[in-house]
């Protein structure tokens, strides 16, 4: 499923009219049908519907939606903000067509119908905001931004269509003030803005209704979600007769004093993730602790520059080693200094596998990140805000303000994938492309969480999995087994690792399809409770 901006999908609209001879207004219809059928969903709870229409193809939609609500037996209290005549295109036609019907619409085009606007909010069952859409592009001010301050204090659930109003397409910016939406169904392709804080955080449940607009319009399109039957296409058999030799054989170079708790979460989600075998290489002096808190993980003593700090000339040992295995980790809880930079340079250049490279891996490769580019293999390196800014020069908030960007561009600069962690985390490959992953959330926001996604990465990768397919299966089961926590405070990483071989089985029978709606397709995966 493509991603796309607001310009991206008016072109799309456009050429499905110019070569498939598909009217606005059909498209426009099936939108109203898609939202309609999946408020009809939810009787008998919601009997009573008001819809907030504004300017545009958005107040469009609806107009259609009043339309079919009212025919199918919902108390309907329509609201427009556009005077009677003013509409334009498709949603005009749409307003023609009530004013015949002798449909009551409600116009609220000055503050003097506030009272009576808030009024029928308290009395609804059900909201739809179909304000702006993708239309928004300048500061939310005036009468619409006490319309969508009624809309946000009424305290009933709000339907958001294609965006909630207020959030910029593109972006995810608020611009002035933004709905703050229970669900959005967003038409034909998801939009940027949807993915990207803080219009992320207004969206709440995301649907994609299916309307028309043939996929072939949109295949140019280089950003595309990460979806459960992606990861499951690209997951490999487990064959009846293998064994631990052939299911993929780790090497990790981790830990420092009072870091090892790191190293043993890699190795542990490694294993957890499929991994026939994991060796867990660390400096010498640690290795007794290591030995200590894990029974499945092999220990490596790697000699020391100092106490606890890994000699570069280990390099030559660490390649021997590797050659008997298939995919090479560094740096979850490493010292982060010279030394580490120092051997990490030769790691990369002399690896003969696949390499992914985090937490003290990427602080010391700060200095020489454009040795990414001389790997034998794509490299993964799955940086969080913070890290991703300190190898750029940047603070974490602009990489935030910028994520989708600020990660492509230096995949393809660094000739690596890159994994922007945080909230729908961005896999951005060499070759421009990127995918955005829909699972996880709060849950993963604690220490230790990114070491598991390290393990899982070197894990898919040791499997056979290409790099692309590594990083883009181990995103989502990592945050897949983030959300089967029980929601709220006191998760620790050790809790999402717990949840792996849960996710795993989930993964079997996850579905991004609503099953009451086959013309509804949901961004984050519907599980097994879910879809019952």
């Amino acid at each position: 499923m493509k991603i796309v901006s607001a310009a991206a999908m008016r072109d799309a609209d456009r050429l499905t009219t110019e070569k498939y001879g598909m009217s606005g207004a059909v498209l426009m219809e099936k939108a109203g049908e898609r939202a309609a059928g999946f408020i009809l969903n939810r009787r008998p709870f919601v009997n009573r519907v008001v819809v907030v229409a504004g300017p545009g193809n958005n107040g469009g939609d609806g107009l259609v939606i009043a339309r079919l609500l009212e025919k199918a037996g919902i108390i309907i209290t329509l609201w427009s903000t556009v005077q009677a005549g003013n509409y334009r295109g498709d949603a005009k036609i749409n307003e023609n067509y009530l004013l015949k019907l002798l449909f009551p619409v409600n116009r609220i085009v000055d503050s003097s119908e506030m009272d009576n606007f808030r009024d029928s909010l308290s009395r609804a069952d059900l909201v739809v905001d179909a304000l702006l859409g993708i239309g928004a592009d300048r500061e939310v001010s005036g009468l619409l931004a006490e319309v969508i301050d009624a809309l946000n204090s009424c305290g009933k659930p709000v339907l958001s269509i294609d965006i909630p109003s207020g959030v910029h397409a593109d972006s995810g910016a608020v611009m002035g003030c933004a709905v703050k939406a229970q669900w959005t169904i967003t038409c034909a392709c998801p939009k940027f803005g949807l993915f990207f804080p803080p219009g992320c955080n207004q969206a709440g449940q995301i649907l994609v209704g299916e309307i028309g607009v043939p996929q072939n319009l949109v295949d140019d399109q280089p950003v595309e979600l990460n979806t459960a039957s992606r990861v499951r296409l690209a997951l490999p058999e487990r064959p009846f007769d293998s064994h631990k030799g052939s299911m993929g054989k780790v090497f990790i170079v981790a830990g420092s004093p009072g870091m090892t708790g790191a190293a043993i979460l890699s190795a542990e989600a490694a294993q957890k993730s499929g991994a026939g075998l994991v060796y867990l290489a660390a400096p010498a002096s640690i290795c007794p602790v290591l030995e200590a808190k894990t029974m499945e993980a092999i220990i490596i003593a790697l000699p020391e520059k100092e106490c606890g700090i890994i000699d570069p000339s280990a390099s030559d040992m660490i390649v021997e080693r590797i050659r008997e295995c298939d995919a090479l980790a560094v740096g979850p809880g490493l010292d982060p200094g010279e030394n580490t930079s120092e051997l990490l340079d030769k790691l990369i250049q002399l690896s003969p596998v696949p390499i992914v490279i985090d937490a003290g891996g990427l602080k010391a490769l700060a200095s020489r990140i454009n040795v990414l580019r001389l790997a034998k293999y794509t490299p993964v390196v799955t940086p969080h805000p913070g890290e991703m800014g300190a190898l750029i020069g940047k603070a974490a908030a602009d990489v935030q303000n910028s994520r989708l960007a600020t990660a492509g561009e230096h995949a393809v600069l660094w000739n690596c994938i890159v994994i922007l962690k945080g909230a729908n985390s961005i896999i951005a490959l060499p070759d421009g492309r990127a995918l955005i992953n829909p699972t996880g959330g709060p849950s993963l926001s604690t220490a230790g969480s990114g070491d598991l996604l390290t393990g899982t990465v070197v894990s898919m990768l040791a499997q056979g999995l290409s790099s692309e397919n590594a990083a883009g299966s181990a995103a989502f089961i990592h945050g897949l087994a983030g959300d089967l926590l029980p929601p709220g405070r006191g998760h620790m990483a050790r809790d999402i690792l717990d949840r792996y071989k849960e996710a795993f089985r989930h993964l079997e029978n996850a579905s991004h399809r609503v099953p009451e709606n086959p013309f509804l397709t949901a961004i984050r995966p519907l599980l097994e409770e879910e879809t019952a």
